[in-house]
C-alpha cells in the first residue's frame, strides 16, 4: 500500500502511529476489505480493535449498507439469541412484536461482534449455522430465515485456550478465523509514543 493511501486512512479514522506493526494491521485490513472472508481481530483491551472492522466495512463493496457493532459481553445470556437472531411475537414475556434481530436488519451489510469469546455455547452453535449456510431461526419460530452478512469478530482472550477448555467451539473458531489481524499494544509500539505525546499536548494546549 502506498504511503499516501496509508496516511489518508489514518487521518480519516484519527489513527496516530507509524510503526511497522500498526501499518501492517491497516494494510491487511484494506487487502481483505474487498472480499467476504470472516475476520478475527485479536488484541488486548484498549488497543483500538474496534477501528479495524470500520476500516474493512468502509472499504468493502458493502460500504453503502448497514454496519452494526455489538458487544457480546454486555448482553445478558438470556437475551443474546433474541438480540442477534430476532424473535417472533409472543415467544417470551415482553415479545410484543416480531423482531428481525441484528442478522436480519444487517442483511447485505456488516456485523462486528466484539468480545465474541463471551458468547454462550448454544449461541455459538447458531452463529456457526449462519456462517455455514446464511440461515438462522428467530426465537420462537420454526421457520428459517436467510441473511447475507459479512461477519467480523474480535476477542481479547486466547480463543484456542478457550477451545481447549471447552468454552468455545473449535469449528466456530476456524470459521471466524479465515483471516486474523492482531492489533499490537502500545508497549510494542514505542516509536509511536512521541507521536501520541505531540497529539495530546496539541489537543489539550
Amino acid at each position: 500500500m502506498k504511503t499516501s493511501e496509508l496516511q489518508g486512512i489514518k487521518q480519516r479514522y484519527n489513527i496516530v502511529g507509524n510503526c511497522e506493526a500498526l501499518n501492517h494491521v491497516l494494510d491487511v485490513a484494506l487487502q481483505v476489505a474487498p472480499t467476504d472472508l470472516s475476520v478475527l481481530i485479536a488484541g488486548e483491551s484498549g488497543v483500538g480493535k474496534e477501528i479495524v472492522p470500520r476500516v474493512i466495512h468502509d472499504n468493502s463493496p458493502r460500504r453503502r449498507e448497514k454496519y452494526f457493532a455489538i458487544n457480546c459481553g454486555s448482553i445478558p445470556e438470556g437475551t443474546i439469541d433474541s438480540e442477534l437472531f430476532g424473535h417472533v411475537k409472543g415467544s417470551f414475556t415482553g415479545a410484543i412484536n416480531d423482531s428481525p434481530g441484528y442478522f436480519g436488519v444487517a442483511n447485505k451489510g456488516t456485523l462486528f461482534l466484539d468480545e465474541v469469546g463471551e458468547l454462550p455455547l448454544a449461541t455459538q452453535a447458531k452463529l456457526l449455522r449462519v456462517l455455514q449456510s446464511g440461515e438462522y431461526i428467530r426465537v420462537g419460530s420454526s421457520r428459517g430465515d436467510k441473511t447475507d452478512v459479512r461477519l467480523i469478530a474480535a476477542t481479547n482472550v486466547d480463543l484456542l485456550t478457550a477451545v481447549a477448555n471447552g468454552k468455545f467451539r473449535e469449528d466456530l473458531y476456524y470459521r471466524l478465523n479465515s483471516v486474523q489481524i492482531s492489533v499490537p499494544p502500545l508497549r510494542e509500539r514505542k516509536e509511536d509514543i512521541y507521536l501520541l505525546f505531540r497529539k495530546f499536548t496539541s489537543d489539550f494546549s
